[in-house]
């Protein structure tokens, strides 16, 4: 039961903070959601309270950062620097957005799946919210913004060929979308993006949880983003997105990064594919291809 509860508290917390029009509670929802993810991840081994102690003490800087630079930035309306590298500082360590990537390959090396799940998920919700509103309010700090989004694209591309776990390549993969999501946040198409990358994630972490070999490497790929899975549309979004308006050397760094990630893409989605010891089940099968067949069916309809 009480896990149920801190459950609840995960689901509750990122939609009051989108659906608040103040900024303490919009702040408060963002930690209620935190605050009940930590208990569930210390239901693991005791590698698993190692990385949910490490996951806790830098997401308690990120909030205190968000905290000071968002009260001064949204109720006081200042635009110090100061206060603009707080905020923008806390939103990276909480998107796991260069420069504060360093903790997630090893934090999510030592978690289960659905921990996993949760990191790398529904609490990037409101982070990105509180993203896009910034942009939005503060439209000349978007080059920050953009210059961090590609790093953070090309850094999470260098650190998934340096992997050789899937869940430290997940969390590297992290990164890389992270960037192009903060990308997508000042140009547009940022929640279609972030709907679609989560449903191939969420499939990736079940058929791996379910020791489904064959439909995960079928899942990695999808992921990446090569023509014609569903992954490859939101990237197409976002690509037209800047191009209508006139952002092209914004799209030198993630588009680099798209050709570096696609490498250990299928590196690891090969690899599963030699792994596998026996057939998949149809429904996952069908439930993955199916998808992918959607998103082909609507680039055909927009051409």
């Amino acid at each position: 039961m009480s896990n149920f509860f801190f459950f609840l508290m995960l689901i509750i917390g990122p939609v009051v903070s989108l659906s608040s029009t103040s900024w303490p509670l919009c702040w408060a929802g963002m930690e209620v959601g935190f605050l009940g993810l930590i208990p569930l991840l210390f239901l693991g081994g005791s590698f698993s309270k190692e990385a949910a102690l490490k996951y806790f003490c830098v997401q308690a800087l990120a909030s205190a950062m968000m905290f000071v630079g968002g009260s001064m930035i949204f109720t006081m309306f200042s635009t110090q620097w100061v206060y603009i590298f707080m905020f923008l500082g806390g939103l990276c360590l909480k998107l796991a957005m260069f420069p504060g990537h360093f903790w997630v390959t090893s934090v999510i090396f030592g978690l289960e799946w659905v921990s996993c799940c949760f990191i790398l998920g529904p609490l990037k919700v409101p982070p990105l919210g509180f993203l896009s509103e910034f942009g939005f309010s503060f439209p000349e700090f978007n080059s920050w913004i953009l210059m961090l989004a590609g790093m953070s694209a090309m850094v999470g591309g260098i650190l998934g060929n340096n992997q050789t776990n899937i869940r430290s390549m997940l969390g590297a993969s992290s990164i890389t979308h992270s960037g192009w999501m903060a990308m997508a946040s000042v140009f547009g198409g940022l929640w279609q993006y972030l709907c679609l990358y989560l449903t191939i994630l969420f499939m990736v972490l079940i058929f791996l949880w379910q020791g489904d070999s064959y439909s995960s490497a079928l899942s990695v790929i999808s992921m990446s983003g090569l023509p014609p899975f569903i992954i490859f549309l939101a990237k197409l979004g976002v690509i037209q997105a800047v191009v209508i308006q006139g952002g092209f050397l914004w799209l030198v760094l993630p588009l680099l990064s798209a050709v570096l990630s696609l490498i250990f893409y299928l590196k690891f989605s090969y690899s599963l594919l030699l792994s596998t010891n026996r057939w998949p089940s149809k429904f996952s099968v069908f439930c993955v291809s199916a998808f992918n067949f959607m998103g082909i069916s609507w680039l055909l309809l927009t051409l």
